[in-house]
């Protein structure tokens, strides 16, 4: 009866049920009844059932009670009445399914308010704190001409520690948005995002990818927000030598896997301070996206991300 997995006396429990909704229905058509057949929904809901099993203990009530009467009258108003028990059954899913696009849409929109708000930040740090310190160099070095020539020195160590301000912003910068991802796209921000944290890290990094061409903007930041988080959880916990990230475009579909060498972990066992795996999953889920892990202690691990793809 599709219970899936589900103990064979829970099913016929709820299709008995459904047999003395549909024979009360049937003789009273009350109100209440569909107050029950709601409260039915909302139990099925509650402990797991899904619409198809929902849908089969239905079928088979259906069934119970039109096999008592021969009445083609009787059976007709079965079915019709029958039609507004299931309706009312099923009415707790449709309004979780509703409340479930909701909270996508309400993620997608403040990933959205996120990254221009992060955009505005990087754009500040690259281009009104490089102006700032562009000025700061040049009233060192009007500075340097009235000192003597013993104090010199000096102002050379502060313009050294400056250009190693500006290159440190430079790099908050392009890590808290890469303008390569805005003007080239998500693959050549993703090979710069892997070369960045294989220097840093130590890792070898190897991106390879069948496709190349643009996305939809949304798409674009989540692909690379997520291979983002997972590159960062990989140099700190992993302890791997190398890491592999394949993109491959099929039916519509982009799929890209991020595989390590490293250390590996119990996916059974839940990830305390997971904050990072959650929002990975919710970026992606933002998009219509899904993300999968597969690791085992000792074997690596491997995480693969699937997005639609608009033409």
């Amino acid at each position: 009866m599709g219970t899936g997995g589900r103990a064979p006396q829970t099913a016929v429990t709820l299709e008995k049920q459904f047999v003395g909704l549909l024979s009360d229905y049937m003789a009273h058509g009350e109100e209440a009844l569909l107050i029950r057949a709601y409260e039915i929904g909302r139990e099925t809901l509650a402990t797991g059932w899904s619409i198809p099993d929902v849908i089969a203990a239905y079928g088979g009530a259906m069934r119970t009670v039109m096999s008592r009467t021969t009445d083609r009258g009787i059976t007709d108003g079965l079915m019709r009445k029958g039609s507004a028990i299931l309706a009312e059954c099923l009415s707790p899913y449709e309004m979780t399914h509703r409340g479930y696009r909701e909270a996508v849409t309400a993620s997608r929109h403040l990933n959205e308010t996120l990254e221009n708000e992060v955009k505005r930040i990087a754009h500040a740090l690259h281009d009104e704190a490089g102006q700032l310190l562009v000025a700061v160099h040049l009233a060192l070095a009007e500075l340097e001409r009235d000192l003597v020539p013993a104090t010199r020195p000096r102002i050379g160590q502060v313009q050294k520690l400056l250009d190693q301000v500006e290159q440190q912003l430079r790099h908050l910068s392009h890590e808290l948005r890469p303008t390569v991802l805005d003007d080239l796209g998500w693959l050549p921000a993703i090979q710069f995002l892997a070369d960045g944290v294989s220097k840093r890290a130590r890792l070898f990094i190897d991106v390879r990818s069948r496709f190349t061409g643009r996305l939809a903007p949304q798409v674009e930041t989540a692909l690379y927000r997520t291979v983002q988080e997972a590159l960062t959880n990989t140099a700190r916990h992993a302890r791997a030598k190398r890491v592999q990230i394949e993109v491959d475009r099929d039916a519509g579909m982009l799929r890209c896997l991020i595989s390590d060498d490293g250390v590996g972990f119990d996916t059974r066992v839940p990830i305390t301070g997971g904050l990072g795996l959650k929002v990975m999953k919710e970026r992606l889920n933002a998009v219509n996206g899904n993300l999968t892990i597969h690791s085992a202690p000792g074997a690596g691990t491997q995480i693969k991300l699937v997005l639609p793809v608009e033409n």
